[in-house]
């Protein structure tokens, strides 16, 4: 009891003594829900990848950023977070815009990788794989690298 900040610490009558045990058992209430929802989190099955990658497109919306549909990409649809489902794993990346997309890879085939398309490119690339990590981290995905090149593979949970 002395570890949890009860109305009356220092109970001096019986009026502070009854709302300590009722304070008390509120809170042994809570703890016993808790753990209940929690058993039962555990026993429920991985949540189905569509609705995931649904989760993970509604999650990305909300906080401002544009979710590109899926493939293919129209003119009007360039750019922004992808989320896919690939031959094996969810994946969210960030494409930027075509048109520097293609700019920067005429640079790098021309080998001029100094280039300020090519360089924008880096930047922007990497600052948003930065940016997309951060915030399927800080909205409880699991998450790992793909094997090559940026973007993040969301990996089933109990959500």
């Amino acid at each position: 009891m002395a570890s949890i900040n009860y109305p009356f610490p220092d109970s001096k009558s019986d009026a502070e003594r009854a709302a300590n045990r009722r304070a008390e058992d509120e809170y042994q209430r809570q703890e016993e829900e808790g753990a209940a929802l929690l058993r039962l989190g555990c026993e429920l099955p991985p949540v189905a990848p569509e609705v995931l990658l649904e989760q993970v497109r509604l999650d990305l919306a909300t906080v401002g950023l544009h979710v590109a549909p899926p493939q293919p990409l129209t003119e009007e649809n360039q750019g922004g977070v992808m989320v896919y489902l690939n031959d094996d794993a969810q994946v969210v990346d960030w494409l930027p815009h075509a048109w520097l997309d293609r700019a920067a890879l005429d640079m790098v085939d021309a080998d001029r990788t100094d280039d300020e398309a090519v360089i924008r490119y880096e930047v922007v690339r990497s600052a948003m794989d930065t940016a997309l990590g951060t915030i399927l981290t800080g909205f409880r995905y699991t998450t790992r690298r793909p094997q090559f090149g940026f973007g993040h593979i969301v990996l089933p949970t109990t959500r």
